[in-house]
Order: structure tokens, then sequence, then C-alpha cells
């Protein structure tokens, strides 16, 4: 198998990770994805960005109510 970030994964693909990644692991090497986008163009000053592993995506809320989403212009 394969460790990546500490955890042992077995040969072949790998779907999701617990860290929300795709993984394909072989016999000499380990090659991943992220399957997240990083919110990067959003009102950061009344706006924050918290990971919501259950999605493996990020939410960009407002500060003092984080029950509101705030609009994101772009995703890296």
């Amino acid at each position: 198998g394969c460790i990546f970030r500490g955890k042992l994964y077995p040969f072949g693909l790998i779907e999701r990770t617990e860290d929300c990644y795709s993984c394909y692991c072989k016999k000499h090497f380990m090659q991943c994805c992220s399957l997240f986008f990083l919110p990067v163009i959003y009102d950061n000053e009344n706006c924050k960005v918290l990971f919501n592993r259950k999605r493996c995506d990020y939410d960009v809320v407002q500060k003092d109510d984080p029950s509101k989403e705030c609009f994101v212009y772009a995703r890296v």
C-alpha cells in the first residue's frame, strides 16, 4: 500500500481520503489531487472561509452571521 498524510491506503484507486483527496496508489508512487476548490475572491472583510469536511468543499459565510453565505467571485 501507500502512506498519505500518515495513513496507509491500499494499492489502486482511492476515491476519497479522509482529507478530501482522490489518489491512485501504485507500487512505487502515489498520485493525489484535491477534491475541493479554494475560494480566492470574496468579501474578506465581512466573510470568512470554513472547510466543510463532509462535502469536501469550502463554505464562505458572513463573519457576524455564519448561517448566511457570501458570494464567491472565483475559486482556484
